[in-house]
């Protein structure tokens, strides 16, 4: 007697963990779902944002500043970034589901080369997924790099405006103290003339 309500009790805690334990797989699948959909949501804002950036024509001579450069440089890693989040968040959802579907395709029983085609399709699909994500990545790498280039270029004409800007600034100082000594020159030939005529 004892030992049947011993038995079934073990049997009851046995179903309970069970249960938790699917809980808790059935509460992490959907946690990472949400991230997926998180991250593909903050990537889109970023998209738009680059847009925007991109689009912005605020320096003096109607174009791209630095600081709209810059705006750029920094939102095109911050999706680099979030497109290494999205190829991990899908390589760590897609294992998880073709393990749960390899697990109880092998339970059912059901036709098992079927099961592989479907999984290879859906491996095959996900590393497309994975590879268009890192050429995107590459994409956005060398529209940086592109940018920093402008970047460089604009300070290169920046700076020889400047230069040149010095560089007359001199001249027309030296013009300008030029034409005081000339001036002071002719008043002092000047003044004994005025002397000699008195």
């Amino acid at each position: 007697m004892m030992m049947k309500k011993l038995l079934a009790a073990l049997a009851l805690c046995l179903w309970f963990v069970g249960v938790q334990a699917q809980e808790q797989n059935q509460e992490q699948q959907q946690q990472k779902e949400d991230k997926l959909a998180r991250l593909m949501s903050e990537r889109e804002q970023l998209v738009l944002e680059y847009q925007y950036y991109s689009q912005q024509n605020s320096n003096f001579w109607g174009k791209q500043s630095k600081k709209d450069l810059l705006n750029i440089v920094n939102t095109l890693k911050e999706i680099i970034r979030k497109d290494s989040e999205l190829i991990n968040a899908v390589k760590e959802v897609s294992v998880r589901k073709i393990a749960q579907s390899t697990v109880e395709n092998q339970r059912a029983g059901k036709q098992i080369v079927q099961d592989e085609r479907l999984i290879n399709n859906q491996i095959a699909d996900l590393q497309g997924q994975i590879k268009t994500l890192q050429s995107q990545a590459k994409k956005r790498e060398r529209v940086i790099l592109d940018v920093q280039e402008q970047l460089k270029a604009a300070d290169e004409v920046r700076y020889g405006k400047d230069r040149v800007i010095a560089i007359l600034a001199g001249a027309a100082f030296v013009l300008f103290l030029y034409a005081v000594f000339l001036q002071i020159r002719l008043s002092k030939k000047a003044a004994p003339k005025k002397r000699k005529k008195a």
